[in-house]
């Protein structure tokens, strides 16, 4: 953990023990400032979302991919005081950040790391909507962004939000006497909501679809050229994509690393069949986003490729892959 707004011992201090509505300080999670008269093109030709569709009352979830269409990073995209800000897990941010800066070049566009500006939390549990009311916030739907003080609420769901917040206000909330909770409950969430996020061992190993961004609607299929659009649009038009992302659970107190191998029963004989993407244990319950073949089903035996191999069950996606 490297972060100038949260220190050593508040993030110890955070606990897993937590009822009802939480808020999670998100150190892993970074940001970073696009400013320049030319932002906003330069991105419409980078990225897999429409950046004419984003306005001061919403947020865009999408992807930057490489030119054959696998994926640098997916983010959160918001317009702030004439900048654009992408929110994202560092590794990715980190690696679309080195290809947008490489590129920009011949661009009106500049970029500067976030850190400095701003803190990341998450939100979510139940009856969130009274503790985003306490932060001053009215409460935004889904895919809506609400604004309070030079602070962002971002509604990635129903219940589950992340927070963008100037640096010195966020000092000051982790003064409070709020409902504070590891990253590993928002995150257990996160998963559990379908959402996914890459780790340094998995960029460029995933096409969007592979892990449902057409059903995150992280893909625009009628905006102009950008970079790796040509297999983008491919997977869709044509087929050929056999993968997406599952959520799996277990009874383990196990917490596999990004890329750790899933295993399918095949007779007497087991086969790796997918990889995990991001995982979370919560009191030795194991949550788990996974990369498979789309034609997995829950009467498959899956097991995670590890010393005491636990079983994996299948939980339903909360939305359509159609």
């Amino acid at each position: 953990m490297h972060t100038s707004w949260l220190t050593a011992e508040q993030y110890a201090a955070l606990s897993t023990q937590v009822q009802g509505a939480f808020i999670s300080p998100l150190p892993a999670f970074e940001s970073l400032l696009i400013s320049g008269p030319d932002n906003r093109k330069y991105l419409q030709g980078q990225t897999t979302c429409d950046l004419d569709q984003l306005n001061d009352d919403n947020f865009l979830h999408g992807a930057h991919c490489d030119a054959k269409g696998k994926m640098w990073s997916q983010f959160y995209l918001v317009s702030h005081a004439q900048q654009l800000i992408s929110i994202a897990f560092r590794d990715e941010l980190n690696a679309s950040g080195a290809q947008w800066k490489k590129f920009g070049v011949f661009s009106k566009v500049s970029f500067e790391a976030g850190q400095q500006h701003f803190a990341v939390f998450g939100l979510g549990g139940e009856n969130v909507a009274t503790l985003v009311s306490q932060l001053g916030f009215k409460l935004p739907q889904r895919g809506e962004l609400a604004r309070h003080n030079g602070a962002l609420l971002l509604a990635l769901a129903i219940d589950h939000f992340m927070l963008l917040m100037p640096v010195a206000e966020a000092q000051q909330l982790m003064q409070q006497k709020l409902p504070f909770a590891a990253p590993n409950v928002w995150l257990a969430r996160h998963i559990q909501h379908g959402f996914s996020y890459l780790e340094q061992g998995l960029i460029g190993e995933f096409v969007p679809q592979m892990l449902n961004l057409q059903a995150l609607n992280a893909i625009s299929f009628t905006k102009g050229c950008y970079i790796g659009q040509e297999t983008v649009a491919r997977l869709k038009y044509r087929g050929g994509n056999k993968r997406a992302a599952y959520i799996l659970t277990a009874d383990t107190d196990e917490v596999p690393k990004a890329g750790t191998d899933i295993e399918i029963q095949l007779g007497e004989n087991w086969r790796r069949s997918g990889q995990v993407v991001n995982a979370a244990n919560i009191h030795n319950q194991l949550w788990l986003i996974a990369v498979l073949p789309n034609d997995i089903t829950p009467a498959d035996s899956l097991r995670l490729s590890s010393d005491s191999a636990p079983a994996l069950r299948i939980v339903p996606l909360p939305y359509s892959l159609n």
